[in-house]
């Protein structure tokens, strides 16, 4: 029986009286020590359990799982994870392995960061999509989960981030060479989390949280010295969390009136969260106040008609609106989406007028090439069919990737073309898979012997910014980038791309040869003005709602009484 055994969040003395038995009762007990940590060493739960325990790794998990289930048909075997079993895919993976091998398997669930996260006061049941952060590299900062967070926010639901733990983790040199040498373990902090969060809202701006947005930050969460801190995420910065674990929970929009109670103790600044949460989410410390003193619906009502029965003050309070300096704001965004519209529709046309003089240009005859073109030459001919003869110079082969093609990985090779003449050009003969990047593996791509290609004027691409500097000592092409290949190469600044082939037979015979399979005849000039223009006028037209609603004049005080006398008595049932 293959046992996996839930340990809780905190110490040894978190494992439930089933999983204590098991552990007591298997020959081999083995701890995953690497999608979360204990609090402890191994020798506490060794002392505790009377049992050896045997710290499996990422890759006995992972890649050499026949060593845990060994025999675990005919004896005991006990895997024990840090809070539940079921916090990770990894144990579905090595569940499903165990039944490959018709090996039992048992579950014993326990206390994991997922249900622990309700001590923050926020009930379980308003929490959306748990979202992962990983550590932000120089060359890597993804942002995929902005996009969870923001479908959260948008319905009012609050999000667990989980922050990354680095536990043996090999920098990138000792992994492509092999070596065993492991960097020293790194554990997130909700400050770098914030910072990180920050970081890509700055670059997304979707608003799909701020820096005002209220968040709870924890650490240790189920033991005895836990630290559980609510406040913005400025705030949150420059709270001291002190050891891991961390995690980090942003609070939606439907905060509840207890929830916010239970912020409020754990506050790291009461009168500026106050603010916020008056401002942000609607809930007015005078009304939590009210609710200890006196819950009956009598006193909401009373205190809901004291504070908006004043007619008069309505009015000022609509005046003053209407001549303040949001009003005005709000008053030029429309002009200036309805303006942006109308400009990118005149994009709009604009960009189909090119596409359909690229699209006959492509179409058109090819020519010769000129022996010598200039930049201008380039620019009116991108697209154009052009035929030119020459020998491939094969020594100044270049290899840009990696590039995928359906998904496989491998290389573009950029080869100068001799001409007649002496001169050179690039030309992108096209794709070829990684396992023959080797020259000597394809000898079919090798030819030597004069040779007429018809191809694509192309202008030379402009390198991104994120993408490193090649290397041309050491072979190394990250993009196509004209300048320096031209000047390894000693062509002339003109690249040239290749055609697909239209037979299935030839791009077939292509990729299993190593034959570089053409660019395909396609234009790749992006096109999204009809979705700007969309936006812009979208835009132009709420906020031109928006305008209205807040220039029309308010209704009577007595409506308004009732609406509050409505809205209090559901936040006291």
């Amino acid at each position: 029986m293959l046992y996996i055994v839930g340990l809780g969040l905190s110490d040894e003395r978190d494992i439930t009286v089933k999983g204590l038995e098991a552990v007591k009762g298997s020959e081999r007990v083995y701890l995953e020590a690497y999608t979360s940590i204990l609090m402890v060493p191994k020798e506490r739960l060794e002392a505790f359990y009377g049992k050896e325990v045997i710290v499996a790794h990422r890759e006995t998990v992972e890649s050499n799982s026949d060593d845990i289930l060994r025999d675990a048909d005919k004896i005991d075997v006990s895997l024990l994870v840090v809070g539940d079993p079921y916090g990770a895919t990894t144990h579905s993976d090595l569940v499903i392995r165990a039944h490959e091998l018709n090996i039992p398997v048992k579950t014993i669930h326990n206390a994991s960061i997922m249900n622990a996260v309700g001590s923050t006061g926020l009930q379980l049941y308003s929490f959306g999509q748990t979202i992962s952060m990983v550590f932000f590299t120089e060359t890597w900062r993804p942002d995929s989960f902005y996009d969870r967070i923001n479908e959260n926010a948008k319905i009012g639901l609050h999000t667990l981030c989980l922050l990354d733990i680095k536990v043996r983790e090999q920098s990138i040199e000792n992994m492509m060479r092999n070596r065993p040498i492991y960097e020293p373990p790194r554990y997130m902090t909700v400050n770098q989390a914030v910072e990180q969060l920050l970081e890509v809202e700055e670059k997304r701006q979707e608003k799909a949280y701020t820096e005002d947005t209220i968040a709870v930050g924890v650490s240790r969460l189920g033991s005895d010295d836990q630290v559980i801190k609510a406040g913005t995420l400025k705030q949150l910065l420059t709270v001291d969390f002190g050891k891991p674990l961390h995690s980090l929970v942003l609070v939606g929009s439907r905060l509840h009136l207890l929830e916010a109670e239970i912020l409020r103790e754990n506050a790291v600044d009461l009168d500026a969260l106050n603010l916020v949460l008056k401002r942000d989410y609607g809930i007015d410390n005078r009304l939590s106040s009210l609710r200890q003193k006196s819950p009956c619906k009598c006193a909401i009502r009373t205190y809901a008609q004291r504070l908006h029965a004043d007619d008069s003050i309505l009015q000022v309070q609509w005046k003053n609106q209407l001549y303040s300096w949001k009003t005005l704001g709000l008053c030029a965004i429309p002009l200036i989406a309805l303006g942006l519209g109308v400009w990118q529709t005149q994009r709009l046309k604009w960009k189909l007028s090119l596409l359909d003089e690229v699209n006959d240009r492509m179409h058109r005859r090819p020519i010769a090439l000129p022996m010598k073109i200039t930049p201008d030459e380039i620019n009116r001919n991108e697209y154009r069919r052009v035929i030119v003869h020459g020998v491939f110079d094969h020594s100044h082969e270049m290899l840009v990737g990696p590039r995928s093609y359906e998904t496989e990985p491998g290389f573009l090779v950029i080869t100068p073309l001799v001409r007649e003449d002496g001169s050179r050009v690039l030309v992108n003969r096209g794709w070829i898979k990684r396992e023959l990047k080797d020259p000597k593996d394809r000898p079919e791509s090798q030819n030597t012997d004069p040779v007429t290609v018809v191809a694509f004027v192309r202008k030379p691409p402009t390198k991104n910014s994120f993408v490193p500097d090649s290397d041309p000592e050491k072979g190394l092409w990250y993009c196509i980038d004209v300048e320096p290949m031209a000047r390894y190469s000693g062509s002339q600044e003109v690249l040239l791309e290749t055609i697909e082939s239209d037979s299935v037979a030839a791009t077939i015979h292509s990729i299993k040869n190593g034959v570089p399979l053409g660019v395909p005849q396609q234009v790749d000039i992006r096109n999204n003005h009809l979705q700007y223009l969309i936006t812009w006028y979208s835009l132009a037209a709420i906020t031109g709602g928006m305008l209205f609603f807040r220039l029309r004049k308010p209704k009577t005080s007595a409506s308004t009484v009732r609406r509050m006398r409505s809205r209090a008595g559901k936040m006291l049932q």
